[in-house]
């Protein structure tokens, strides 16, 4: 992968780099990391002239709600998070993200819409990704034949009906599920933290919001014996 050290993101002002943005927003982001940041966004923005890959289109914006808050979740993964499977990945936050920032994390991502599993593919491709598999299914479709090591870690950012992806999860994944969720405090209090068999977290409130939330859960599977 070619990729440009010491400039400023393209689109951002002198003095508004990657890593003084993120280092604003008390997120540490140097070297090839930031390098890697600057060149997907570059891509985002490439690609979100023609896909609809986020409704975010200012840069700072999407460095901070897109990219900060997904590497947010890095110190709430285990040890040993991985395999990490991303439900939902879209435009590969927080599953991409996380990958950069923890790049010795297997991450499978899951994005059942073609143009935007195309988007993941050449964004793995450009930035010399390993260990990154991008699978075109929803979650209800997949077996757990489709992974060649079972995921350790869940992800799930944006999406509604919790418990029963969290069921689906049962049917893929054999005994402890670490789990990330990137949610609201509307969602959390109304349906999530009373959902059965999940030990959560205190969640952490994203500092530059008053409503996003991040929680850790752990659950054992229910499926199994």
């Amino acid at each position: 992968m070619r990729v440009r050290h010491g400039r400023a993101a393209g689109g951002l002002s002198e003095g508004q780099g990657v890593e003084s943005l993120l280092g604003r927003w008390g997120i540490e982001c140097k070297g090839l990391t930031a390098a890697r940041v600057e060149a997907y966004l570059d891509l985002l923005e490439q690609w979100n002239r023609k896909v609809n890959l986020t409704g975010i289109r200012d840069r700072a914006q999407i460095l901070r709600d897109l990219f900060a808050e997904s590497f947010l979740a890095a110190p709430l993964l285990a040890e040993e998070a991985g395999p990490l499977l991303d439900v939902g990945s879209g435009a590969g936050f927080p599953g991409m993200a996380l990958k950069i920032y923890r790049p010795e994390l297997s991450v499978y991502l899951l994005e059942p819409r073609a143009k935007r599993a195309g988007f993941l593919e050449t964004v793995r491709r450009r930035l010399g990704l390993e260990g990154v598999f991008v699978m075109r299914k929803r979650l209800e479709e997949c077996l757990p034949s489709d992974f060649a090591l079972s995921p350790r870690t869940v992800t799930l950012r944006g999406l509604g009906a919790v418990g029963a992806k969290l069921a689906c999860c049962d049917r893929l994944i054999q005994g402890r599920v670490n789990l990330v969720l990137f949610t609201t405090r509307r969602i959390w209090d109304g349906e999530v933290r009373r959902l059965p068999g999940v030990d959560w977290s205190v969640p952490v409130q994203v500092p530059w919001s008053r409503q996003r939330l991040l929680v850790r859960g752990v659950r054992e599977n229910q499926c199994s014996t």
